[in-house]
């Protein structure tokens, strides 16, 4: 981790301060959706306008409705944290809501966003390396943190490559040459992600709720559930709709 703790440091020497490094990433990941999505809109036949608009409001109320979801959490005592982990299975219900008025097929806008729900959170984590917030656990080879003054293991990094891992692949569901929608590619995509999340938890220094897991880790346990059960339930729609004559 030697190469790792010299890049971090590398650029942190480049700006005053490592919160700004942090929020650049932040800011770098949300326009990186807005552009590619913009142009992915192609594929599915959505207009580009209308790609930009639902990308930055789906966005946006999604990550109000994070610190929302982590106030409510906390017993309304903490306004929240934008932590995307709580809000990945409310984004196909508000798509569902923005999708209508703009005339874009609520399957079609799933499968549209999903890949970009991972490029920007993989994007994001990344900033976390140079302030050294959200860390791992104590780990003698592992980057140091300056939130600790010790070394972690590297679990920014980790979801980092695993979200844009999962986004090349939710792009790999959509590869279809005449792209029909079927609204399976965003809860597909649930699956691996939260079963990825909860494994990275037990490696990151987050509050344990019982046995060693946080509440975050429960929050990802639930985001593979949703995408299971909700793939057995389109499955199970799309069996009647060919029974039915």
């Amino acid at each position: 981790m030697i190469i790792l703790n010299n890049i971090i440091s590398f650029f942190n020497s480049l700006t005053n301060s490592s919160n700004n490094l942090y929020w650049g990433c932040y800011i770098l990941g949300f326009l990186t959706i807005f552009v590619f999505n913009t142009f992915y809109a192609k594929k599915f036949d959505i207009n580009k306008g209308k790609a930009f608009v639902l990308t930055v409001l789906s966005y946006i109320l999604i990550l109000v409705w994070a610190y929302v979801l982590a106030w409510a959490e906390s017993l309304f005592t903490n306004w929240g944290h934008h932590n995307a982990v709580r809000v990945y299975i409310w984004m196909p219900a508000l798509l569902y809501v923005l999708a209508k008025p703009m005339s874009i097929e609520w399957k079609k806008a799933c499968d549209f966003i999903a890949p970009s729900t991972c490029i920007v959170y993989g994007i994001a984590r990344l900033g976390c390396l140079f302030p050294g917030c959200c860390y791992g656990i104590p780990c003698e080879w592992g980057i140091y943190s300056d939130c600790t003054g010790y070394e972690v293991f590297p679990v920014q990094l980790c979801e980092a490559i695993t979200s844009l891992v999962i986004a090349f692949f939710a792009i790999y569901m959509n590869r279809k040459k005449e792209y029909i929608a079927d609204s399976k590619t965003y809860f597909i995509m649930l699956i691996p992600y939260g079963i990825s999340r909860f494994i990275w938890e037990f490696f990151a220094d987050n509050e344990k709720v019982f046995l060693n897991i946080s509440s975050l880790a429960l929050h990802a346990l639930l985001m593979s559930v949703v995408g299971i059960v909700m793939l057995i339930i389109l499955n199970k729609m799309e069996k009647k709709k060919k029974i039915i004559p």
